[in-house]
């Protein structure tokens, strides 16, 4: 009788966890292929949206001593996001990408090289070229410290700017027989603009040399 009950009793504890099993099988396949569907569609993702490339070219705040991330002001408003999500699948993929060292060596043309003059100048692949309606201070021919200093600045953050990826749109040749171009950055924003916003470049044409007033 004693013997009985004890098997009615393991019998019934094995019938509760039958349906427990069953439920587990039952769910790990559908999440295991799930898992491995996303896997498999984020690089895809990724390269259709270039979003790598949006990611490097964000210019992440940095904090100052003392200061707190609630003392920070608003980076992204839910308006700006949106822009930059419909901009992200507008964007173009880079037609080249970086790091470009400073123009050093004659025979350039002939070499092929890529490399910055200035800023405002460079050559791609042997094609010198120029940045159209912008000009920034001189390094070779400066006409005080003040402009030298100030183009190198230029030409050290052309240099940063375009070695996260550029594009070149050609117009047509300029004075010196170089290729006038415009040259836009990889999240899409124009290089000579954003010279002109940090105070390294005026436009052009121009009234003069204001780096030695």
């Amino acid at each position: 009788m004693w013997l009985r009950n004890v098997s009615n009793l393991q019998e019934a504890r094995q019938g509760r966890n039958e349906p427990r099993a069953s439920k587990r099988n039952s769910t790990f396949w559908p999440r295991l292929m799930l898992a491995c569907a996303v896997v498999f569609a984020a690089p895809i993702v990724a390269d259709r949206f270039h979003l790598l490339d949006r990611l490097q070219a964000f210019e992440w705040p940095t904090l100052q001593v003392g200061e707190t991330i609630a003392r920070l002001p608003v980076v992204i408003t839910s308006s700006d996001a949106i822009a930059g999500v419909r901009s992200t699948k507008a964007a173009p993929r880079p037609q080249y990408r970086g790091p470009i060292p400073a123009c050093s060596g004659g025979n350039r043309a002939k070499r092929r090289v890529t490399c910055i003059v200035d800023g405002d100048t460079g050559w791609q692949d042997g094609d010198k070229w120029r940045i159209a309606n912008i000009d920034t201070p001189e390094i070779s021919s400066p006409v005080c410290a003040n402009e030298k200093r100030r183009g190198y600045a230029a030409r050290n953050r052309l240099r940063t700017l375009m070695s996260r990826g550029y594009s070149l749109t050609h117009h047509g040749k300029g004075y010196y027989g170089r290729t006038l171009v415009t040259v836009t950055l990889a999240d899409g924003r124009d290089a000579g603009d954003v010279l002109i916003a940090e105070g390294l470049s005026q436009g052009w044409p121009n009234s003069g040399n204001p780096w030695c007033r």
